[in-house]
């Protein structure tokens, strides 16, 4: 959709139409400020990603008043996870206090297409596709973009009140407008299993073990979604010994119904990689921009948090910016941006704790097997926990109180099952392990007076 405005005239531009880009355009555009929107690839992409919405992405969604999104996608709706654990499982569901909160499982492309369907059909919002090649700066400030049309060769100009990048995981701008500390802690394989039937059906599965971790959810009526986590800085090689891997590793880990669907999704061999990146957010404050999504922060998508944390910063975001009456106003816009930086993180900080400290915890034999018989409890352990996870809740110190407690539980039970001369050290080591996960996911985050109280805590349980 092509508008008859000039670029001088643009309010605001956004660099990437994937989740976060492009629902922010969507969200921006009902102020009626004049948008541009560049993306380098306009098709449905086929990603293993973005494809679990929580309960709270969801309300994020309908906030703003977009959950139409969800339509004619063949989307699954999800009401809690099953945790499978060797030979046991529990099944937690989600909060049900208004009605019955419940996220979606989903094809990610099918679900961007059905966004970006809709900013094209939007009279005040420009859509390019094309290759932002350059940010340009003029005295420290951001004044716009360089980028090349798809197929072109020449570079164009761009120039707006506000650039927003929301390039994605692989930002090549992320260095320009933060200082970012990312890492890479493994890779997931992604693979799809047909008609088959998993031991709770509009759930996500949870299978762990002495194995790594996998994540099984529904993301169409006839198919669900495998996850399977490689740790390491290299990707699986994807040769023809993967699959007698696979087979050998994971075929007696997934629940028995499902097991000759994995084996012929394993034969078929149709595998994607993708990395597990942690990057908190370290924004520098830079006049005319903004850094948003993944290019700003990412967390370990096991627990499927990433659009439930994206959509908390589009909705944020745009409340900021719609106080902003006349864009050309830097100082307004200035003081908009930086509110967005300062408070962001209440949105978002559990999410990126829960999903990073649930990734230490499995791979930890005692921690995991704590963390099972902890939510096994049910009542307040597994639907509190739960709140966390689908982000309905955002309480921090709630998290690190379960998250603690989950430890000494776990202790508790060693030394009520063996003799307490083998046990002592092996519990004195199992929470030191939780405060050693928890600990440097706090001081990621946002500092704020709370942090520091709740590390002393620590100090003294240590």
């Amino acid at each position: 959709m092509v508008n008859n405005r000039t670029n001088k005239d643009i309010d605001v531009l956004i660099v990437g139409a994937g989740i976060a880009g492009a629902s922010l355009a969507a969200n921006l555009a009902k102020t009626g400020k004049n948008i541009v929107v560049v993306e380098r690839d306009l098709s449905e992409r086929d990603v293993i990603i973005g494809e679990l919405l929580q309960p709270g992405g969801v309300q994020k969604l309908e906030e703003m008043g977009f959950s139409s999104f969800i339509n004619d996608i063949d989307a699954q709706p999800v009401y809690g996870y099953d945790i499978i654990y060797e030979e046991r499982d529990y099944v937690i569901p989600y909060p049900n206090k208004n009605g019955e909160p419940c996220g979606y499982g989903f094809r990610n492309g099918a679900f961007l297409q059905n966004i970006r369907k809709h900013i094209l059909a939007q009279p005040n919002i420009r859509v390019i596709e094309g290759t932002v090649t350059e940010l340009i700066e003029a005295n420290e400030a951001i004044t716009g973009v360089r980028y090349k049309l798809k197929g072109a060769t020449d570079e164009e100009s761009l120039y707006a009140h506000l650039t927003i990048v929301t390039d994605g995981p692989l930002s090549i701008f992320r260095e320009k407008l933060s200082k970012p500390v990312k890492q890479v802690n493994g890779f997931f394989l992604g693979l799809l299993m047909k008609d088959c039937e998993m031991p709770f059906a509009n759930h996500g599965h949870l299978v762990m073990g002495d194995h790594p971790p996998m994540v099984i959810y529904p993301v169409t009526s006839t198919s669900w979604r495998v996850l399977i986590d490689f740790k390491g800085e290299k990707p699986p090689r994807l040769g023809k010994d993967i699959r007698q891997s696979l087979l050998e590793k994971f075929e007696n880990a997934i629940p028995q119904s499902a097991r000759p669907a994995f084996v012929a999704a394993v034969e078929k061999g149709k595998f994607k990689t993708f990395p597990n990146h942690r990057l908190p957010a370290s924004p520098v404050n830079k006049a005319g921009a903004v850094l948003l999504g993944d290019a700003l922060n990412m967390r370990h998508p096991l627990t499927g948090g990433g659009m439930t944390a994206a959509f908390n910063d589009v909705l944020r975001l745009s409340n900021n910016l719609e106080k902003v009456k006349d864009f050309s106003n830097k100082r307004q816009l200035t003081k908009a941006i930086k509110n967005f930086y300062e408070k962001r993180h209440l949105g978002t900080q559990t999410t990126n704790i829960l999903a990073d400290g649930l990734y230490g915890v499995v791979y930890n034999a005692d921690l995991r097997n704590a963390f099972f018989e902890y939510v096994s409890r049910g009542d307040k352990y597994a639907e509190e926990t739960c709140s966390i996870l689908a982000g309905l809740n955002k309480d921090k110190k709630l998290l690190l109180n379960h998250f603690i407690g989950m430890a000494r539980y776990g202790t508790q039970l060693k030394i009520s099952s063996e003799k307490k001369s083998v046990v002592v050290t092996e519990s004195i080591t199992m929470v030191k392990d939780a405060v050693g996960i928890i600990t440097p996911l706090l001081l990621s985050e946002k500092p704020d007076p709370g942090n520091k109280l709740m590390l002393e805590a620590l100090n003294r349980i240590v």
